[in-house]
């Protein structure tokens, strides 16, 4: 089983690693590495194509922007990188005719669509510029931090997550130009810092996790709107340490819904109720220093990247007697921030 991390490394320690796991022995081996001149961020695989986004590495302004890699066997092909000027983005998604791409800037505060031909990033139609900010002491909200884009089920619209704005803003897209759809965008509560969102295998519901207030909102999606159901929080109401809520994946299944957390070290695991959409929380595992990310494979294993650990991390997972275990299996991997799986 082969997977993608992107890695923060110093200097030529950054890049895209091309990690085997034999789920037999549950061994991790380093297949390849990328070194790539920016810090690769967040990645997707589409159509065996891996898109991801640049942090820019420079001191000036000349880095940052997306790449896009071929996948062929347990190699990666550069197609090719678009830099972007020094904007630094966090996340992206391609639409279903794989024409548009879609990257989201933190610092910046901005939404921007790109133009794909044949796999390649080949021109910039423009980018939105987000406004908003929050009450956060820490000063994260002090302005927009957009940290996450995706396409509702329904394909209607794009949405994106503003960790520093209190919002999910719904944008209406056509030919990769975007308009903001005022009347659908989700206003959270003050605070909350909304980092990253994901739907139900039904489209009936949403699952936003919120990085500052280390909460989880489950939200109806009807006709476009977003209505609370539930909010629940990822840590325990014990732990009063710095924590920051991170990554949020669902099985395939659909059945059981994960969290990941910085500070408090460790991945909390929730049972959907699919009727509902309601989580209820069943365990929390600690792992290494700050899980940044983690994905599931198979519904069987997560493989999670201790980022201030510098290693990734096996553990298994019984979906059917509801058990997420860490094992001793782990590989040293500089600085990992993502985690992305041919699925």
């Amino acid at each position: 089983m082969i997977f993608y991390v992107s890695s923060y490394g110093k200097k030529d320690d950054k890049g895209i690693y091309i990690i085997n796991f034999d789920e037999e022995s549950l061994k991790l081996t380093k297949v390849q590495q990328i070194v790539t001149i920016d810090y690769p961020s967040y990645m997707i695989i589409n159509n065996h194509n891996l898109y991801t986004t640049y942090k820019n590495a420079s001191s000036k302004n000349d880095g940052g922007g997306i790449g896009s890699f071929s996948i062929h066997g347990d190699e990666l092909k550069l197609n090719n990188n678009y830099r972007s000027s020094g904007r630094s983005y966090t996340h992206l998604c391609i639409d279903k005719d794989q024409r548009y791409l879609f990257a989201v800037n933190y610092h910046g505060g901005s939404t921007a669509a790109y133009q794909l031909e044949n796999n390649q990033i080949v021109n910039k139609i423009g980018a939105v510029h987000h406004r908003g900010l929050g009450p956060d002491l820490l000063k994260r909200q002090t302005s927009p931090h957009v940290h996450y884009v995706g396409f509702t089920p329904d394909n209607k619209f794009l949405y994106a997550v503003d960790l520093g704005a209190d919002k999910v803003v719904m944008y209406r897209y056509n030919n990769g130009i975007l308009n903001e759809a005022e009347d659908y965008t989700l206003n959270v509560i003050p605070g909350s810092g909304p980092r990253h969102m994901i739907f139900s295998n039904d489209g009936r519901f949403a699952y936003l996790v919120n990085e500052i207030a280390n909460q989880i909102m489950v939200f109806k999606y009807t006709d476009g709107y977003l209505s609370m159901v539930q909010s629940t929080s990822c840590i325990p109401n014990s732990f009063k340490k710095f924590t920051s809520a991170s990554a949020i994946r669902l099985t395939n299944s659909g059945d059981h819904l994960f969290v990941s957390n910085r500070g408090h070290d460790s991945i909390a695991m929730y049972r959907v109720n699919k009727e509902t959409g309601k989580i209820s929380l069943i365990s929390m595992v600690h792992t290494g220093k700050e899980p940044r990310d983690f994905n599931i494979i198979n519904d069987k294993y997560l493989i999670v990247g201790a980022q201030k650990d510098n290693k990734l991390q096996v553990l298994t997972f019984d979906e059917e007697n509801e058990k997420l275990v860490l094992t001793e299996n782990e590989l040293n991997i500089p600085t990992p921030v993502c985690i992305t799986v041919d699925k």
